[in-house]
């Protein structure tokens, strides 16, 4: 692939994304402790979506009705009709810049303020939750966004179901990589039943769905098959110990989309993790169609900019992780800061 094309136009879905960079969803903790939009948040997608990266997706957003269930007390919602407009706010403020608006839904789960395990819901209580992506998605279309992600990663709750090790369950959610998969299905087809034929649907998977993360491609070849097969416009490739992952290593998941790109070549694919440079964008698009960055974009939200002008090639991001734990303790959402006085206001009596 030409190393310039990631800077030219590119179809995703029924859309025309100026660019293949896509800033994954990147839990910011800016959120009002009721579920709301605040001031701060706007801010940062205000220089985000001014800096060249063609596709923005949001934060992970709770579809749970009751702000209980959230992943943390900042999280938004998008639980209920009076989040709406709040919402709005993002999606109106990414498209001035002639970025791709795109809301991620999730729900927590066992990672939530009041974890549960899926194991132990009725069939019912797992078909509300399905009604609660739904009607999310809905919502995010009134809300002007341009489509949806469905987080199906990061231990959350569609992750675990997913896990054919972890789902214990022994009804038509559970028992069989068909019945793992039953409930994302159910999710992507109500979807696309209640939202316009443009409306893009994306969903964040992980790499491996099994504890040993070892010998299970074709699982994820399935999985991301069926997916697509219902109706998914991009799936975006991660795993469940992106922030485990050595400082010095790159491309996380590279191979695993390799083989899933030989195996589905038609499946549009976003590879995210280890993406820190002009060089590994470049690599990562000689497999997938897009490159998603986040911790890259946390810390340098300038540096997509920058590099097309030559002004960078490579992140300052050091991998530290130290982004997942001094947003509550130090009010920054990196080492190199800033204090972000939002942070304070919402973790400042915490501590």
């Amino acid at each position: 692939m030409d190393k310039k094309e990631m800077f030219t136009p590119q179809a995703l879905g029924k859309y025309l994304a100026k660019n293949r960079i896509i800033r994954s969803a990147t839990n910011d903790h800016l959120g009002n402790i009721d579920g709301t939009v605040s001031d701060a948040e706007i801010a940062m997608y205000d220089v985000l979506a001014s800096n060249e990266i063609g596709t923005i997706i949001t934060g992970h957003i709770s579809v749970a009705p009751g702000l209980e269930l959230r992943a943390d007390e900042a999280q938004l919602s998008i639980g209920d009709d009076r989040y709406i407009d709040g919402l709005r706010r993002i999606a109106n403020k990414i498209h001035e810049y002639g970025a791709i608006a795109i809301a991620q839904i999730s729900l927590a789960g066992p990672k939530g303020l009041n974890p549960f395990d899926f194991n132990e819901l009725t069939t019912e209580e797992m078909e509300q939750i399905r009604d609660w992506f739904i009607a999310a998605a809905k919502r995010a279309k009134e809300a002007s966004f341009d489509g949806v992600q469905v987080h199906l990663a990061h231990w959350y709750l569609l992750q675990a179901v997913l896990n054919i090790d972890v789902n214990k369950r022994t009804d038509k959610y559970g028992g069989s990589p068909e019945n793992c998969l039953r409930l994302p299905l159910e999710i992507v087809e109500g979807v696309r039943k209640a939202c316009p034929d443009d409306f893009l649907l994306m969903v964040k998977l992980n790499a491996h769905n099994t504890i040993e993360a070892t010998d299970d491609g074709d699982l994820l070849a399935y999985y991301a098959s069926q997916l697509t097969d219902v109706g998914v416009d991009l799936v975006e490739l991660s795993g469940r110990d992106f922030n485990h992952k050595d400082r010095k290593a790159e491309l996380y998941y590279l191979e695993e989309a390799r083989k899933l790109k030989g195996a589905y070549p038609e499946i549009v694919v976003s590879l995210v993790g280890g993406i820190f440079s002009k060089e590994t964008i470049e690599k990562s698009l000689e497999v997938a169609e897009f490159a998603s960055l986040s911790r890259t974009l946390l810390t340098q939200p300038d540096f997509i900019r920058k590099m097309k002008e030559g002004e960078e090639s490579k992140s300052r991001c050091i991998h530290c992780n130290k982004c997942f734990e001094i947003f509550a303790t130090k009010y920054e959402r990196c080492v190199f800061g800033p204090v972000l006085p939002k942070l304070e206001e919402t973790f400042g009596s915490k501590v």
